[in-house]
């Protein structure tokens, strides 16, 4: 007789592996699992997966981000690019747009922040761990702004107040984050 060998019901590895990347670690097992257990087709699991993540990760950020430090780092983070502002060209604080454009890089820290507490490993974190969240949202303000410069020129600030509110505001976003650490059980009571 031949030997019989048995067909893996499933997802693919690889279909398993990439949803795993996407997943944030703390609900990665739990997610999987279910979307393995709900497992018909291929196709059924990228729908499922597509459908699944994004509630996922959004939910992982309401669970990880403190409402009260957000702001303050949100008023940190538009503050060191109004600082910039002010020192490189204050002509652009009077143009029609001019504020509402030092709010983008700004915002994009804010995404970075936010997306670093969402996919962090729970517990105590280091130093280095939370200037993590920092340094990922200045790349994301940096890469906003060079996207600006190629696509809407005349959205993009000026180099130098990019990087002079990215140094800034990644100085003054870590010390918030080391004053009010992410996942701090007395913030959240």
């Amino acid at each position: 007789m031949g030997q019989v060998t048995e067909k893996r019901r499933g997802p693919s590895r690889a279909a398993e592996g990439i949803v795993g990347i996407l997943v944030p670690p703390a609900c990665r097992e739990e997610v999987l699992g279910d979307l393995h257990e709900r497992f018909t087709s291929r196709v059924r699991y990228a729908g499922d997966a597509l459908a699944t993540v994004p509630l996922v990760i959004l939910s992982r950020i309401r669970r990880t981000t403190e409402p009260r430090i957000l702001l303050m780092q949100a008023f940190v983070a538009y503050l060191s690019f109004l600082c910039a502002a002010r020192l490189a060209d204050r002509e652009i604080l009077g143009t029609p747009w001019g504020l509402m454009r030092l709010a983008v890089p700004a915002a994009m820290s804010l995404v970075g922040l936010v997306l670093d507490d969402a996919y962090a490993r729970r517990g105590p974190r280091s130093r280095l761990n939370l200037a993590r969240g920092p340094v990922l949202g200045q790349v994301f303000a940096l890469v906003s702004q060079e996207i600006f410069r190629v696509g809407s020129p005349e959205l993009a600030l000026p180099r130098i107040i990019v990087l002079c509110g990215c140094a800034m505001s990644l100085v003054l976003s870590f010390t918030v984050r080391a004053w009010f650490p992410p996942g701090n059980p007395q913030l959240q009571a």
